[in-house]
Order: C-alpha cells, then sequence, then structure tokens
C-alpha cells in the first residue's frame, strides 16, 4: 500500500474515532440532566403563571369596580362623556374581565416581548425533546410535559402584555376625560395606583421567574458543554427567528428596510463632519450635559417616592413593597441582649429570632421568640435553661436609618429543665418596651445588615426581682 493511501486511511480512521468519542462525551453529558431540573422547571412555570393570572384577575375586579363608578358620576356630570367611555362596543374593564374569566380570546396583534431567560430555557427543553433516545426514559414525558407548559406560558403571557397595555390605554382615557367633569376623583385616583402596581408586580413575578436556581445553574453548564446544542440554540433560539441563524444565508426579505449598525455610524459621521473642526467636541460635551440632567431628574424621582422600573412616573408616592410577595416583605433577623449579674440573677444572654412584615419602607410589624441561657459566674462557668420570651414589635421610621421601636412581650424568667415547667402560668412576666433602633448597612457573607436597640422596659420595676429597665440588643438581618 503506498504511503499517501496509508495516510489517507489514518486520517479517516483518527476522524471517524474522534466523531464517535465526541458523540459518546455529549450522550454521557446529556444523560447526567438530572430529573431535578426537569422538576424545578416544570413548578416554577406553574407558580409563575398562576401568580400572574391570579394578580390580572384580582387587578381588573378592582378597576372594573371603580369603572362603574365613575361611569355612573359621568352620567349624571356629563352623559355624552360618559356614552363616548361606556357606549356599545367600548371595551372597558368590567368587559375585559368577562372575557379573562371565560376564556376569550384577547387579541393581541404585536408579537410578545423578548424574554432571554424564557427564550433559553424554551431553547434547552425543545434539545433535550429531541434527543430523547439519548436520555433516561423516565426523563422523557416530563419534558414533553414542560414544553408544552411552556407553549402555554407563551400564550398566557402574551394575553397579559395585551391587558396590561389595555390597562395604560384605558387608565389615560379615564382620567383625560373625566377629570375634566368629576374633578380629581377618588375613583380616579385608586385606578391610577393600581394599574401603576400591577405593572410593577408583574415585572416583579418575572424577575422572580428568572432566577436561574441551582439545578438550572447545573443543567445549563452541561448541555452549553454539548458542541450540538450550542449549534441547536443558534438555530433555533427567538433571536434565530428573529433574525435568521448565523449559519444561514440572511433573509433580506425580512430584514428589508433596517438600517445596519455600519450605515448608522456612517450618517452620523457625515453629519459631525459637517458641522466644522470643532463638532465632534461640541457633540461630546451636548451628550455628557444630557446624561447629567437625565441622572438628577432621575434623582428626584427617587427621592419622590417614584419609580424608575416602570415606563409611567408616578405621580404619586409609590411604597415598592406593594409589588412584592408575601414571602419577599418577610424580615427575618436575629438578636443578642446580655443580662446583669446579681445574686438573684446569674450572667444570662437572650439569643432572639424575629420575623416581621413590612407594610412599607417605614413600617414593619412582626413577632419572635427568644432563649435566655445562664451563662453563671466568672468563678464558675455553667450552661442552663434560664427562660424563654414571646415578642410582638413595631418599628416607625424616625429619620433615615432610625427608628421608633415598640414592643410587647412575655417572660419566663424562671430556670427550667423541661417543658412542662413552662405552663406554669405564674411565672410569666410581661415587659412594655419603647425606645430607639439603628440600622447600619454593615453586611457579611451570611447577613444583610446590622441593627442596633436601646429599649426602655416600663414595667421592669413590677418585676420580682425587679429586671433591667435599659435594655441594649445588637441584632442581624438574614
Amino acid at each position: 500500500m503506498s504511503l499517501i493511501r496509508l495516510s489517507i486511511l489514518s486520517l479517516i480512521i483518527f476522524t471517524s474515532y474522534t466523531c464517535v468519542a465526541q458523540a459518546d462525551s455529549a450522550l454521557q453529558q446529556i444523560q447526567q440532566v438530572s430529573q431535578k431540573y426537569i422538576t424545578a422547571i416544570d413548578t416554577k412555570i406553574d407558580k409563575y403563571q398562576h401568580r400572574i393570572t391570579n394578580k390580572t384577575e384580582k387587578t381588573l375586579t378592582k378597576l372594573a369596580k371603580w369603572e362603574n363608578k365613575i361611569k355612573n358620576l359621568l352620567e349624571k356630570a356629563s352623559p355624552e362623556t360618559a356614552e363616548r367611555l361606556f357606549g356599545e362596543g367600548r371595551t372597558t374593564f368590567s368587559s375585559l374581565l368577562q372575557q379573562l374569566k371565560s376564556g376569550e380570546q384577547i387579541v393581541n396583534t404585536q408579537r410578545v416581548k423578548y424574554d432571554e431567560y424564557r427564550d433559553k430555557l424554551t431553547t434547552s427543553l425543545k434539545y433535550l425533546e429531541e434527543q430523547k433516545q439519548n436520555i433516561d426514559s423516565k426523563l422523557v414525558q416530563p419534558i414533553t410535559k414542560a414544553n408544552k407548559k411552556l407553549n402555554e406560558l407563551e400564550e398566557e403571557t402574551k394575553k397579559q402584555e395585551a391587558i396590561e397595555a389595555f390597562i395604560k390605554e384605558r387608565k389615560k382615557q379615564l382620567i383625560n376625560e373625566g377629570i375634566k367633569h368629576i374633578g380629581n376623583s377618588k375613583y380616579l385616583t385608586k385606578i391610577n395606583k393600581e394599574s401603576y402596581y400591577y405593572i410593577e408586580t408583574i415585572k416583579n413575578y418575572k424577575e422572580i421567574f428568572s432566577d436561574k436556581k441551582k439545578a438550572e445553574e447545573t443543567a445549563l453548564t452541561i448541555l452549553n458543554k454539548i458542541p450540538a446544542f450550542k449549534r441547536f440554540v443558534q438555530d433555533n433560539s427567538m433571536l434565530a427567528q428573529l433574525f435568521g441563524s448565523p449559519y444561514a444565508a440572511p433573509n433580506m426579505q425580512s430584514l428589508a428596510g433596517l438600517q445596519t449598525r455600519a450605515s448608522v455610524n456612517t450618517l452620523i459621521q457625515n453629519a459631525i463632519a459637517a458641522g466644522g473642526p470643532n463638532a465632534q467636541e461640541q457633540v461630546k460635551q451636548n451628550m455628557q450635559q444630557a446624561q447629567a440632567e437625565l441622572s438628577k431628574l432621575k434623582d428626584k424621582v427617587l427621592k419622590g417616592g417614584g419609580s424608575s422600573s416602570n415606563d409611567e412616573i408616578a405621580d404619586f408616592k409609590v411604597n415598592p413593597e406593594k409589588s412584592k410577595t408575601f414571602k419577599q416583605r418577610l424580615e427575618f433577623n436575629t438578636n443578642v441582649q446580655f443580662g446583669r449579674n446579681n445574686s438573684l440573677l446569674p450572667a444570662t444572654t437572650d439569643l432572639g429570632l424575629n420575623v416581621g412584615y413590612k407594610f412599607s419602607e417605614s413600617k414593619i410589624m412582626g413577632i419572635g421568640l427568644s432563649y435566655k441561657v445562664g451563662l453563671g459566674t466568672l468563678q464558675k462557668i455553667r450552661f442552663s435553661h434560664q427562660g424563654v420570651s414571646l415578642r410582638s414589635f413595631a418599628d416607625f421610621k424616625l429619620k433615615k436609618q432610625f427608628f421608633i421601636t415598640g414592643a410587647y412581650e412575655m417572660n419566663h424568667n424562671a430556670a427550667f429543665s423541661n417543658i412542662q415547667e413552662l405552663k406554669e402560668f405564674n411565672a410569666w412576666q410581661s415587659s412594655g418596651l419603647i425606645g430607639i433602633s439603628k440600622k447600619i448597612n454593615f453586611k457579611t457573607k451570611y447577613t444583610k445588615g446590622t441593627k442596633l436597640q436601646l429599649l426602655y422596659d416600663m414595667l421592669a420595676r413590677q418585676h420580682t426581682p425587679v429586671s433591667q429597665q435599659w435594655v441594649f440588643r445588637v441584632g442581624y438581618q438574614f
């Protein structure tokens, strides 16, 4: 056999071996995708879809109620305006609510907004579905089910975006026309606020949905190591459908009329050149001034209670907590309090755990529990059960990071050896605390902030023995 033929044969064998090895490697990597990943995605889709559907229905119910109140007022003040806003054939909050409840198609002529996370999620599940012969048979049905749910979510998202657009437009109609005839009615104000908080809440739900969990990150890391998956993403993602695959010839018909980046840059350079030798420097200065003015405007909006995340600037003081979930409004913290040493009560340390609910950034109310551990004396350190406390508290913002704190606590200050002894009612004493709390932005790997409290117990002298009147606590939020 000639040397050339031998070389060609060796190259073919080596190439075939490499392809088989890569295929085996890809197969092994795909099989590493766990059931936990599919389950996590399935659960996230269900929760997200339930949240946006439930919030949309509740919002439309409120808006329809206040819209009807406005209709009654307008029918008395200006029948012509009422007919124009509520006449036959007009879509209202009430009619839209009925369409939603009955499952009717809510028309949306626009394409759903692009979402990077949803795009990657959809593409990865489509790829896994195509590779069902290479994965565990137990995953085939869950993957198919998750894909089906993602398609349903796409339709639900399209419906929600159509409703959101209608709420914005309808709110403007009612406020612009209504204010001329019924003034600044409380129902117009309620519609304005509810519309704003609806958009912010949906935005928050989307951010929660897009937050990748550990199982998702692991699965995507595995998939991204597979060359075939990367090629599949480039051919089948939402962006590929919009602009075409980089491996395929560009669809000139779909791109007709779109300006390229190069052409836009050329137009800008020509316009600057026509302005003379100092034109470029002048443009740069104007851009810097514009950015500075935008920054000032943004700061004013935020200081006034507005929000920069909504495309409509709120004309009222915004409560950021209203767009959050119940879990997001909970604030967990722990605190430590040291007791004094005397002949009747040994040195003690109170370890407390509290959970507060944030009604707003300036008002937090909650409950807690603490355990009092005895430390003994310097001569003899000895740990013992010295009591427990049931706590309730309220924090009201005073200024900046200072809060007025009020608390009512029930304290079991007697030593105990088992839980049954805590049932003795006479061993419990009440405390009424009031004082100042200061939050410090001192964060660690495990805590989000630090809280210092100086409190006065108004019932301390009624205790037997008399307890500490002044209480100092150090807390950590997590």
